[in-house]
């Protein structure tokens, strides 16, 4: 560009300033953005290193096995044991952190590459302690006790846990009528009795917790028991009111069975 060039450049700028009533913009404001961007971004780092650590949560508490054993192909046990809505949430978390990272006042001198090892490597670490300081668990117990649609979106293995015409049936106990009798009420606050074979194992059978039982219908609202596991991921849904107010009452004529008298036990502590 010749010298006269620049000099037209340097008017025409000069005059679109003063025709505009153009200034420049006070550095703190250069500042405030600048910080903001940074927040967010170590806000949605920590945010996706929360989402890391619910997957390792929820991968090390489940026992795919018993998906074959209550009678689910490879697909269905896939399905449910990888946690979907966690590893979703975690790239979106990613994302976020990328897109403010490259729009901060240096951003645009990091590459792509160095950008995504960092985020990749810091959600793993922060999702590491995380798991390792419960807050996993406390997070997915938290949202278990409260999110609307828990166990539907964030955590569909408890509505897959809870079809009694399958052979699965997942609940509160409420109730022990005798040593191979309880009684639970499932997800949708419906009164079930359950009974055990005399050699089954009743350790996790504990009134006031949530069970898994695989088996099968034995007649109405009763259901026979082979197998008893432990809820893990999941557990705070069981705290809500609607489920520790138990239709019936069973400790009140062991005798006959009649159940007629509503109950109220405390929520669980596990």
């Amino acid at each position: 560009m010749s010298n006269l060039d620049d000099r037209d450049f340097g008017e025409n700028f000069l005059h679109k300033v003063k025709e505009e009533k153009l200034s420049p913009k006070p550095k703190w404001q250069f500042l405030f953005k600048n910080s903001l961007l940074w927040g967010l971004g170590i806000f949605s780092l920590i945010l996706g290193a929360a989402s890391t650590s619910l997957v390792f949560y929820m991968l090390k508490s489940e026992d795919a096995g018993a998906y074959s054993r209550a009678g689910s192909g490879m697909a269905e046990t896939l399905l449910f044991v990888i946690p979907f809505f966690w590893i979703i949430c975690l790239a979106i978390f990613a994302i976020s952190v990328y897109y403010y990272i490259k729009h901060t006042k240096k951003g645009y001198k990091y590459s792509a590459r160095s950008i995504i090892l960092v985020i990749i490597g810091a959600s793993l670490v922060l999702g590491g302690i995380f798991n390792l300081l419960g807050i996993d668990r406390f997070i997915d117990d938290t949202l278990g006790e409260r999110a609307p649609f828990y166990d539907r979106v964030i955590n569909p293995r408890l509505k897959y846990w809870s079809n009694p015409d399958s052979g699965r049936l997942s609940g509160l106990i409420i109730s022990e009528i005798n040593p191979l009798e309880y009684d639970l009420v499932d997800r949708q606050g419906d009164d079930w009795r359950t009974l055990l074979s005399p050699d089954e194992d009743d350790a996790l059978m504990v009134v006031g917790h949530p069970v898994i039982l695989v088996g099968k219908e034995a007649g109405d609202h009763q259901f026979m028991v082979r197998e008893i596991l432990p809820v893990g991921p999941g557990r705070g849904f069981f705290k809500r009111p609607m489920l520790r107010h138990a239709p019936r009452n069973c400790d009140t004529d062991k005798a006959s069975g009649s159940c007629n008298l509503p109950m109220i036990i405390p929520a669980p502590n596990y």
